[in-house]
Formats: C-alpha cells, structure tokens, sequence
C-alpha cells in the first residue's frame, strides 16, 4: 500500500517535473504545467509558478516547450531542482484530494483530510509522510 500512495506523490512530481514562468518561452510552459495541473485535479498557485519559473534558462524553458507535458526534456540539473520547488506551488488540499481519490475505499478520507492538513506538498513528493499517515489507510491486515 505504501509503494500504491508513493506512486500517486510521483504522478504529481511529474506532473510538475515540466515547470513554468511568466515570459517567453517560460510563459508558455507555465500555462502548460497549470493546464496539466488542472486536468489531473491538481491547483496551482499561479504567482508561485511564475515566480520559480522565472528562474529557468532560456535554454531549459525552450526544451521544456519543445518535449510539451509529456515528453522528456533534457534539462540542466538546476531546472531539475526547480521542478521540486515548483511542488511547494500546489494546493495542498487539491493534493490531499486527488490522493483521497486514487486510494478509494483503502483510505479514511477524514482522517487524512486531518493528518495532511498543514502538510508541505514537497515533503511529501520526498516520501516524507507525517505521523498517523498510515493509521489512515486500510492495509488490508
């Protein structure tokens, strides 16, 4: 079950793997990644988007616009690290509820709603999960 609730945290870093910006080409990938966001159920600040994508080279930007959503730029390790900051620009609570979602019957949706209520998104791309996370979930023992 552990491996099922890390695999939806990774549908998310992926989702946000592509990163965005406010101009240019960096402009064009943050609609991109917010458009995607909002398919997968996910929201996105939109000013923390632009804001970390702002900080992508010319260079990434144009190969992330290149390979779209979901292809596989190759990009420089510094815009592989602003993708994980760009995990801290989701909405928590949307996060909790695509991950309520994909766990159906196998999860308290109240008592994650109430583990996962002050959590940082980027902890939990990590695998970091918080105390009581697992006494939520139906492990089927």
């Amino acid at each position: 079950m552990r491996t099922r609730i890390i695999s939806s945290l990774a549908v998310a870093t992926l989702v946000l793997s592509a990163c965005g910006g406010s101009g240019g080409d960096q402009g064009e990938v943050a609609d991109l990644l917010i458009e995607s966001a909002a398919e997968e159920g996910l929201e996105l600040d939109k000013d923390c988007v632009n804001d970390v994508a702002d900080k992508l080279s010319d260079e990434d930007a144009e190969k992330m616009v290149e390979a779209g959503v979901d292809g596989d730029a190759d990009i420089s390790p510094e815009a592989e690290a602003l993708a994980f900051e760009m995990i801290s620009c989701l909405d928590a609570d949307s996060l909790v509820d695509s991950m309520i979602e994909e766990m159906g019957d196998e999860v308290d949706a109240d008592c994650m709603r109430d583990v996962l209520k002050d959590v940082d998104p980027a902890a939990l791309a990590t695998g970091d999960l918080p105390d009581g996370f697992l006494d939520c979930m139906d492990l089927g023992g």
